[in-house]
């Protein structure tokens, strides 16, 4: 590592071009400049300046590590100010949840960035493990997840919940014997889902999804219910997907007797202070979960 000490001592004399100014100007005396030339020249292993009698001109490596302390001062101008400018209005925000969190959140984040065009949404859709790994390893800065993680090095809070939802078709009726008739569509998270509600409604004839036959898999969150509106199945989903699909009357959520919400938690690196633009987003995503669980609207 260059000596910052020299290094600061260089850049003045090559800007002075004159050893006893530059020693006026850090309060040193000429021989202490000299010594200070003299020991980064050591360090680099090559000459810095081309000394002709009482004058000297930069040599090739002199140069270089003038355009690089001009960098280095550059890139601490703009740390500086990047510092100073902190706020809710500028910077990236990045942040990690599932598929359907992200189909809930991104439009809020998005017109949150439009009302600030400093701020920047970096969004990532992955599953609880993936996103913990991502705050773990500073790609995302905070995440979102439903199930809580045991690790000293994080923070975590609770910030909502997500109603699990059980969607069939519109003209099929929600008791068991016409929901084995369908078969389960399933998608990444289907079975964690599933066991959830079934469980908790139907506990009487549940054995485990190895009991409950699959009509169908897609890992599409998007195309989830699309076999559903066209009769082929049954699935489960988290009302923040269900919100966000386009297939009307042609599929419907069953009014369960047990309704079944998954605990939604904030999670971040415990030893960073997220910058003040998070805090405006933090507070979105508590407003959206807060209103996500709701009375089912159809019955059956």
């Amino acid at each position: 590592m260059i000596n910052p000490v020299y290094l600061r001592t260089f850049v003045h004399l090559a800007q002075t071009r004159h050893f006893t100014h530059t020693a006026q100007q850090l309060h040193m005396t000429q021989p202490g400049v000299s010594q200070h030339i003299q020991k980064l020249e050591a360090q680099l292993g090559t000459a810095l300046l081309d000394r002709q009698g009482k004058s000297f001109e930069l040599t090739q490596a002199g140069e270089l590590l003038c355009e690089y302390a001009s960098q280095q001062a550059d890139a601490e101008s703009e740390l500086l100010s990047a510092i100073a400018q902190d706020d809710e209005q500028s910077g990236e925000c990045r942040l990690a949840c599932s598929g359907s969190m992200a189909m809930l959140l991104y439009p809020q984040l998005l017109s949150l960035q439009a009302r600030y065009p400093g701020l920047k949404m970096s969004v990532e859709a992955a599953p609880n493990a993936a996103i913990a790994e991502r705050v773990r390893n500073r790609e995302s800065d905070i995440g979102l997840i439903t199930q809580p993680v045991h690790d000293p090095e994080m923070l975590q809070e609770k910030v909502g919940a997500d109603r699990l939802c059980l969607v069939l078709p519109a003209d099929v009726a929600a008791d068991w014997d016409s929901l084995m008739a369908l078969g389960f569509i399933n998608h990444p998270d289907g079975h964690h889902y599933a066991i959830q509600v079934l469980e908790a409604n139907f506990a009487e004839d549940f054995k485990g999804m190895q009991s409950v036959p699959q009509s169908g898999y897609i890992n599409q969150l998007s195309q989830i219910l699309l076999p559903v509106s066209r009769g082929l199945g049954f699935t489960v989903i988290p009302k923040s997907s269900l919100d966000v699909c386009p297939f009307g009357d042609m599929i419907r959520t069953a009014r369960l007797a047990t309704a079944t919400d998954e605990s939604v938690y904030l999670i971040t690196r415990k030893h960073r202070n997220l910058p003040l633009r998070y805090q405006p987003i933090r507070a979105l995503i508590r407003e959206q979960l807060r209103t996500v669980p709701a009375e089912d609207d159809a019955s059956g």
